[in-house]
């Protein structure tokens, strides 16, 4: 059972781009904006310290080979300056990287066969499956492989780059939909129906401010057609998704502005409008049944999903001696060894109990704790859930004996600690005492993908841990059997929940440091001074212009080769106007209504250009014509053409973006 996406993943040509596109930046040809949507796009994020980024590598479905484990911790040993972890989106993240070390680090992963190509970014992120597919017995077909051949689709397709928004795909072996599809953009889900296998299709989950369930938006298709179902999807997020608010820009407020009938009919009418063009090539899928034959998978538990190159390297030549598949990451934030011999288990987990980690199976209150770094790291993160969940941790000893839930800790209301589906979550936020900013957590209860938390007292960062304790001293005494945390909750009511943790709220003293220090730190709480993070960015240069352009020709393209001149007649027309609209976006013209009235004023605003317009000059006629073959060279030329202006425009005027133009303009060009 191999990774079949090593060789995309291991190209050269995302180091040469990467390593330009870093030349530009420091050399001053680029501004800090245009930068940061480029570095996005390849997994970068600056950090909360100065100078210090995080970069997070793509594991589609979790699965790692050995050789790729053992990169990921090469190349976090030589070129970050923390450990390693684990996300909940199975995928891994390095921090404490300087500009310099960046190039390093990409080169040591590509090494490997891993990449952090569109890792974020407005992008098709990491997919993500069930932690156990390909090994549960219960599975219709191997969800990981699934989540690899969509990876493969689409990476560095022009369609996919600069999205409105980011774009979030989980993938589940059967219908317990254990890959957590409700909470993403759009999720498939293995079910058999009228005696055939296929999947059943979700869209508009999410979490953050707005948490929002998944709709259905197909009951059924065939496996060879997700790749259909993602483009249709995608193109109705390009044309439709707002691009000058990137706070509501993602699937599930596209559905509340359509509304649900109509944004599934939209769905419906873009995918059958895809029927019968080619596409991304696609293997056939193995729908045969998983037999065990003497074989188990260990999961090792990764406190809060943080362990040294050394423990990586290390978890990796064990697993592999041992005769493990492969390794695999899972979405709370812990690593299982896949398929080992049933003789080679004990030693195994001993060989992990002297990596300083567990593979026991052991049961305790915390074993299900998850937590986001917080304000550790994040430039806008309000609490340090990573030193409160750490507090919890080192202090597991006052939890003993208590029951064990599912426990979720973000450092604010973003949700990258999945506290919206927890047994128990909290979720940072800063609440003002005597006019003083303090770090508190909101309290949710009972969550879950289908039914997200209720929500529960505010507690100030300190008292965090007794009301964890009081709460769950409660549940195994008082929760009747067989009844869920959310029942539990719901049966007791608000003022009961207040009443259990009142008693963690008593004495609370300012002056102690109680409430004006964060846990874990010794200087006085101040929130972040934005809450909108780097993985909203706009395209600053209209860089999806560019990008459409491409698209276009690929679609005309596509469309000649099903003899459907009608659609050729469009895209070659699309493919002559997004250069005009990019142009007339960096430029700063107003954008006509019509493409023939943009072709006039790009010809007036650019009279004195004679080469540009004998390009402009051939691509209006290659637009016209019903010869493809003859028409995309022209068009492509004149996207090139168009592209060369636009950075000469950017490059002649120091500063020229922020004196002339504001990022919302360009965000929103040609919507």
């Amino acid at each position: 059972m191999t990774n079949s996406i090593n060789t995309v993943f291991s190209t050269d040509g995302d180091l040469r781009e990467f390593s330009a596109g870093l030349d530009d930046y420091v050399s001053g040809r680029w501004f800090a904006d245009r930068w940061k949507t480029f570095r996005l796009r390849f997994g970068i994020y600056e950090q909360r310290q100065p100078g210090q980024h995080m970069i997070r590598a793509k594991v589609p479905g979790g699965r790692l080979t050995f050789d790729q484990a053992r990169a990921i911790a090469t190349a976090n040993a030589n070129n970050a300056g923390g450990d390693i972890h684990v996300t909940t989106r199975q995928g891994v993240q390095f921090y404490f990287v300087p500009q310099t070390n960046l190039v390093g680090l990409l080169s040591d992963l590509h090494e490997g066969g891993v990449t952090t190509r569109e890792a974020s970014g407005a992008t098709f992120r990491a997919i993500v499956a069930c932690p156990h597919a390909g090994v549960c017995g219960e599975q219709l077909t191997d969800a990981a492989t699934v989540a690899g051949q969509l990876t493969e689709a689409w990476l560095r397709h022009p369609l996919t780059q600069h999205m409105p928004r980011k774009f979030k795909t989980s993938v589940s072996g059967c219908a317990k939909d254990c890959g957590l599809g409700g909470i993403d953009d759009l999720a498939f889900i293995a079910v058999e129906k009228n005696g055939e296998k296929g999947f059943r299709v979700l869209a508009g989950g999410g979490l953050g401010i707005a948490p929002a369930h998944a709709i259905e938006v197909f009951d059924f298709v065939a496996g060879h057609d997700l790749p259909r179902v993602q483009e249709a999807i995608a193109r109705l997020h390009q044309e439709q998704s707002s691009r000058t608010n990137k706070n509501r820009a993602r699937i599930k407020f596209l559905i509340k502005r359509l509304g649900a009938a109509n944004f599934v009919a939209r769905v419906h009418e873009a995918f059958n409008a895809l029927e019968g063009l080619d596409g991304p090539a696609w293997k056939a899928l193995d729908w045969s049944a998983y037999k065990a034959e003497g074989r188990k998978s260990i999961e090792i538990e990764i406190p809060l999903g943080w362990l040294s190159s050394a423990q990586f390297e290390g978890l990796a030549n064990l697993a592999e001696q041992a005769g493990a598949s492969e390794i695999r990451l899972t979405r709370t934030q812990n690593i299982i060894a896949q398929n080992l011999p049933e003789r080679a288990v004990e030693d195994f987990v001993n060989g992990v109990r002297e990596l300083g980690l567990d593979a026991s199976g052991r049961v305790h209150a915390l074993a299900k704790l998850v937590s986001c770094p917080g304000s550790s790291t994040c430039s806008i993160g309000i609490t340090d859930s990573h030193a409160l969940a750490g507090s919890l941790l080192a202090a597991s000893g006052e939890f003993a004996g208590l029951p064990e839930v599912t426990l979720r800790v973000s450092g604010c209301h973003n949700s990258c600690g999945h506290h919206h589906i927890a047994d128990i979550g909290f979720h940072g936020l800063a609440k003002k005492i005597d006019g003083n900013p303090v770090p508190h957590y909101q309290l949710h209860l009972g969550g879950s993908p289908d039914a997200h938390g209720i929500l529960g007292p505010v507690i100030p960062a300190h008292r965090v841990k007794d009301a964890l304790r009081l709460l769950l001293k409660a549940l195994k005494e008082e929760r009747l059997k067989g009844e869920s945390v959310r029942t539990w909750a719901e049966r007791l009511g608000d003022e009961a929940i207040a009443k259990i943790v009142q008693p963690s709220l008593e004495g609370l003293d300012q002056d102690s440091g109680e409430l004006i220090f964060d846990v874990g730190s010794d200087v006085a709480f101040v929130p972040p001074a934005t809450s909108t993070g780097e993985c909203a960015a706009a395209a600053v240069v209209a860089e999806h212009l560019a990008d459409l352009a491409r698209v276009a020709r690929l679609d005309a393209a596509r469309a000649a080769r099903a003899n459907r001149q009608a659609e050729v007649a469009v895209h070659l027309e699309q493919a002559l106007d997004a250069p005009l609209q990019r142009l007339l976006a960096i430029g700063g013209v107003n954008s006509a209504d019509s493409v023939g009235e943009r072709e006039l004023t790009v010809r007036a605003q650019w009279s004195h250009d004679a080469s540009l317009l004998a390009v402009l000059d051939d691509a209006v006629r290659a637009a016209k014509t019903d010869q493809v073959e003859l028409a995309l060279p022209a068009l492509a030329a004149w996207q090139v053409a168009a592209d060369q202006e636009v950075e000469r425009i950017l490059t002649s005027v120091p500063g020229y973006l922020s004196q002339k133009l504001n990022n919302e303009t360009f965000a929103g060009a040609a919507q």
